[in-house]
């Protein structure tokens, strides 16, 4: 390694404060001071025992993507780095929402105290991300993504971040559109050179069985296509327009999504600690990209897991063919990768998983849950037992 590589790893590894302004291989690193960040908000409490420093990194189109890292003081993360990215329509709180002095502590809590440095990435426009250089909330650009973007700019800048900081590979632990970024950056022969082993929790690529009854819903009543002939672009249940809509869809359903709305979008999950649902509430849902949603709409009507379609037209120009490109699962590794899914969810089908299993090539294992459901993956209160348990045990032999 070159000198100056490895006085920069050496010195961001052991202050975290040093090297703002880094222009990197993934682009420019900071490092944030965020009084209403998710470290102050979620981890600074638990300060005697965690250390938690915000960071981001500026895309190669002018995001500036949060990414945070937790420590144990007892144990610096010496078994290596492990990120954790999140689903659609959330954020990297997601990591975090159940404190670590509880018995149902989250996910990145088991694997700071399990020994491992934890990074957790926060996608553009999420609430612990930094914005954008040059475009504001207001601006149509500053929505215009979707899954092919996750996949081939955030990802790929987020692990190479943590990589170069560490000069590890990393282990990669994504949820639901986490998982289905992941996927896709893979088949395209992206990060391999960065990942150490990977667990996909409720992992998405066909989306063509999902059943949860908003998403369902919403689909039939085509409102990703009013969304586009309206020139909306972001949508959120946490706006009065976002209400507005997701009422219009559940009383088209004849669902009462506002007595429990996590089950309208996911379906029913077996094992959340029902007095914290309003504590989840205050934070999620997160606002997504209109076109993000369309993209799903369009995997789901296409049975196919493809690349966005813009149209005959357009999709001559982006990619030379009148039809989107799909995502070959046959090209993804597989060799240290575990699934980890359930029988009860809405979203990851079991269907859909099954059809992701024969289509990747063996060398995978699998952790089948027969109770779990979709948000069951990231807020069982058994989660540490009936979950990372395995997946640390994977990453361990």
């Amino acid at each position: 390694m070159e000198m100056w590589k490895l006085v920069f790893v050496l010195l961001s590894t052991c202050w975290p404060g040093w090297g703002i302004g880094q222009n990197t291989k993934a682009g420019v690193i900071r490092v944030e001071q965020n009084s209403v960040g998710l470290c102050s908000t979620f981890v600074q409490p638990y300060s005697s025992n965690y250390d938690c420093h915000e960071y981001s990194i500026t895309t190669t189109d002018g995001f500036r993507l949060g990414v945070q890292r937790i420590n144990t003081r007892s144990d610096l993360g010496q078994k290596g780095p492990v990120f954790f990215n999140h689903g659609v329509l959330s954020g990297g709180d997601t990591w975090v929402l159940n404190p670590p002095d509880q018995s149902d502590k989250s996910a990145a809590f088991i694997l700071a105290d399990a020994g491992y440095d934890v990074w957790i990435g926060n996608a553009r426009t999420t609430r612990y991300s930094y914005g954008h250089e040059n475009f504001t909330e207001q601006d149509a650009a500053y929505w215009d993504w979707s899954l092919d973007e996750l996949a081939a700019i955030d990802l790929p800048e987020m692990l190479h971040m943590v990589n170069s900081i560490t000069n590890k590979k990393i282990y990669y632990i994504g949820f639901s559109q986490g998982s289905q970024a992941a996927l896709a950056a893979l088949s395209e022969g992206n990060l391999g050179d960065v990942m150490e082993k990977l667990a996909l929790l409720a992992p998405v690529a066909y989306v063509s069985h999902a059943y949860t009854p908003i998403g369902v819903a919403a689909v039939n009543l085509h409102l990703d296509q009013v969304f586009e002939a309206l020139g909306l672009h972001s949508f959120t249940t946490k706006t009065e327009t976002g209400q507005h809509y997701v009422d219009l869809i559940c009383k088209a359903a004849n669902l009462a999504c506002y007595e429990d709305l996590a089950s309208a979008f996911t379906g029913i999950n077996c094992c959340i600690n029902n007095s914290r649902i309003g504590f989840y509430d205050k934070y999620e849902t997160q606002a997504t990209s209109t076109k993000n949603l369309i993209h799903l709409a369009q995997l789901y009507r296409a049975d196919k897991f493809q690349k966005y379609d813009y149209g005959l037209v357009e999709n001559m120009k982006r990619y030379n063919f009148i039809t989107p490109p799909v995502y070959e699962l046959f090209k993804v590794p597989t060799q240290n990768m575990m699934l980890a899914y359930g029988a009860m969810d809405a979203l990851a089908n079991l269907l859909d998983v099954e059809r992701l299993k024969v289509e990747l090539n063996p060398g995978y294992k699998y952790l089948f849950k027969p109770l779990y459901a979709h948000l069951d993956f990231i807020l069982a209160y058994n989660l540490k037992e009936e979950v990372y348990d395995h997946i640390i045990e994977f990453f361990q032999n």
